[in-house]
């Protein structure tokens, strides 16, 4: 279980900032009202177990949800229209789907195998700046190089990475095969 400073962190990084979206989502039922499900929501997420929620925003949508068919169970008239907006549950699910995370998969192999083909020098320069987000003094020091050559590197690194780009864009499998022969540096 989580601590209650945890749990106070969790809510205002995580639900608090998108609460709008579960309160539009509301509006939509007449029959309630919408701070009413959002207080009752958030007096179950004060006793959940929250550890494991991968998803807080659906997981406090879920809750509402719910809340709102319990409030629909016990109504004695139900409005038909309501219940049937429950069905067509249509807030946005904001897990990435199996072909959004094979999608975003390949496009890091990618970013990583043209990374692998930047020149020695453009690469460190790259990872140190764009990866590990070291500054340009910082960068320097640490290469023993000046900032103008870290600078030119950084630039000459994004430009030969943009090439890669540009050459999927217009035949994907020639980037691809060229990515995958792996020892043909850019220059």
């Amino acid at each position: 279980m989580l601590a209650s400073t945890e749990r106070s962190h969790w809510l205002a990084s995580y639900i608090l900032p998108n609460e709008h979206i579960v309160r539009a989502w509301l509006a939509r039922f007449p029959d309630f009202e919408a701070d009413d499900i959002i207080q009752e929501a958030y007096v179950i997420l004060s006793e959940a177990d929250i550890s494991r929620v991968s998803n807080p925003v659906g997981y406090f949508h879920t809750i509402c949800r719910n809340l709102v068919l319990r409030h629909y169970k016990k109504a004695q008239i139900v409005n038909v229209t309501a219940l049937a907006d429950l069905q067509n549950d249509s807030l946005i699910d904001q897990t990435p789907s199996v072909e959004e995370i094979a999608n975003a998969r390949a496009e890091l192999r990618f970013l990583e195998d043209a990374i692998q083909q930047l020149p020695e020098k453009c690469r460190s320069v790259f990872i140190d700046r764009k990866i590990n987000g070291h500054s340009q003094k910082d960068c320097s020091k640490k290469l023993g190089i000046s900032e103008s050559s870290v600078e030119k590197r950084l630039a000459r690194a994004l430009v030969l990475i943009s090439k890669l780009y540009g050459q999927r864009e217009k035949d994907p499998q020639k980037a691809i095969t060229g990515l995958a022969r792996g020892n043909r540096r850019l220059s």
